[in-house]
């Protein structure tokens, strides 16, 4: 995707999430060039960060002058992981996200009320990612942490119905291989923003 289709495209939506993939295809200082001037709300540094604390701050800062926002696993726990990851990022005015609940079939969701639920509250992250594939799960994150902001993937390809998570308690969806895969993503981006209203809208509006 070029840097012009990329403008055109955040200004139909919030934010834009990047992942290992792209710093690996791109290096840093083409990821920096790719978003520089772009007007995005906030730009999230998907890395899934899972490790001791040391090693993670090291990854941060690599990112510190490009991203806003940081995604990290919770099952790492608080002492010498979370606890100094946060301190880092809130010390430079960035943003943690935590994983409470992934989109895969394969993830195990008897692990958040065992472990990851504690280990939020200790944390106290700007927001959560829950996966679009577990509706249950975005009610009873949302229940559980009502202030939080929770992002959501899963959407489109991986089998989630877009606007579903929204309509189930997310804030935002993110909703990747539809648009970057596409031949057309600009008007794939318009398309999924329609559809996104229209299926909020449907939820919202009070039954009669």
């Amino acid at each position: 995707m070029d840097k012009n289709t990329l403008k055109e495209i955040g200004e139909l939506i919030y934010g834009v999430k990047i992942g290992t993939p792209l710093i690996y295809d791109l290096g840093l200082n083409g990821v920096k060039e790719l978003l520089s001037g772009l007007d995005f709300n906030e730009i999230i540094a998907d890395l899934k960060l899972a490790d001791i604390d040391n090693t993670m701050i090291l990854i941060a800062q690599k990112l510190t002058n490009i991203v806003d926002s940081y995604i990290a696993h919770s099952f790492i726990g608080f002492e010498g992981a979370l606890d100094r990851l946060k301190d880092y990022l809130d010390s430079n005015n960035k943003k943690l996200y935590l994983v409470a609940s992934m989109s895969h079939r394969g993830w195990n969701d008897s692990l958040y009320e065992e472990f990851i639920k504690v280990v939020i509250s200790k944390v106290n992250p700007y927001g959560l990612v829950v996966g679009a594939t577990r509706p249950e799960m975005i009610k009873k994150v949302r229940s559980d942490f009502k202030d939080k902001i929770i992002i959501s993937p899963g959407v489109g390809v991986q089998g989630a119905e877009i606007g579903s998570a929204i309509c189930n308690g997310a804030d935002y969806e993110i909703i990747g291989r539809t648009i970057y895969d596409s031949l057309d993503p600009l008007n794939s981006t318009k398309e999924v923003v329609k559809k996104q209203r229209e299926k909020v809208s449907e939820c919202k509006t009070p039954k009669t």
